[in-house]
Formats: C-alpha cells, structure tokens, sequence
C-alpha cells in the first residue's frame, strides 16, 4: 500500500482567509475553520515575512484583499489570525485590537515594562531610533510593530531570545 501525499495549498488558503477578514463578523467562523485546517496540517508561522514563507503568503494575500489600504489596517488581523494559528486561540475581528482598554489598578507586569520604556525615553537617541523604526514599519517591513523592533535589533546584531 502506498502512502498518499496530501498537499495544502496554502496561498489559496490565505487568499481566502484575507477575504473572510475584509468580508466581515460573518466571516469569523470560516477564519477560525482555516486556522483548524493549518493547525491540524502542522503549518506554523514564524516571527517575519522574511523569514517565513507562511508568513509572506498570507501578506501578500491580505495586501491583495485590502488593496489600496495601508499595512497598518489589516496587521492587528494578521497577528490575530497568526496566534489562531500558532496558539490555537479563536480569532475574532474585534480581539484583533488592542485589550489594553483599562481594568484593575495595581501593579502589573504591564507597569514594569513602562519603567523600562520611561528611562529608555530621555535617552539622547531615543527620538532617532523610534524614526528608524516608524520608517521600517510605515515601509510595512513587518507586520507588527513588535515584528519592526524585533526586525531593526536582529539587523544591528542583537540575538532576541523570547
């Protein structure tokens, strides 16, 4: 008996998820369905369009469902639909924007990383460096603005380890 080998066509795949995405709430479940379907072909994303053919395909399919319209309008979906993917939580058009809407006072994590980000802002070269990395996610070199920083340190040499 010979052993079948089943292919995924990813880019079709993407370029229908990019639709489900622009065509609305109605969508979602399709969305989530497509996120199964790469889930359970073990197709998993990594961190940049240049390093991850995955990645690249699903840009270039969401570029084309939102033609005309900057990266910025469609990269919050892209990063939820890529956690749908990779983590397996459920992709909602409204989870794709930011939860940091308030809540509880107190310390949290959350208060840490603006201490470091408060020292590092009177830094001389802070406004400098924050230009390179607008200009790197305004030329839409990654999708997120997580995915510019991680992209700019990478190429200055830095070794990120998560």
């Amino acid at each position: 008996m010979t052993n079948a080998i089943q292919t995924l066509d990813t880019i079709s795949l993407f370029n229908s998820v990019a639709s489900a995405i622009k065509g609305g709430v109605t969508a979602v479940d399709v969305v989530n369905e497509k996120a199964k379907t790469l889930r359970e072909a073990k197709i998993v994303f990594g961190k940049s369009v240049k390093t991850c053919q995955y990645r690249l395909q699903f840009a270039d399919a969401m570029k084309a469902a939102f033609k005309g319209k900057a990266a910025k309008t469609y990269s919050n979906y892209m990063t939820s639909f890529v956690m749908a993917v990779n983590e397996g939580t459920v992709f909602s058009l409204s989870s794709s924007k930011s939860s940091a809407k308030g809540g509880s006072k107190g310390k949290t994590k959350t208060e840490a990383i603006d201490k470091v980000i408060a020292r590092v802002f009177s830094h001389p070269e802070f406004k400098a460096w924050c230009d390179k990395v607008q200009s790197s996610y305004d030329d839409a070199e990654a999708d997120t603005l997580e995915g510019c920083v991680r992209s700019y340190l990478e190429a200055e040499g830095y070794v990120i380890e998560e």
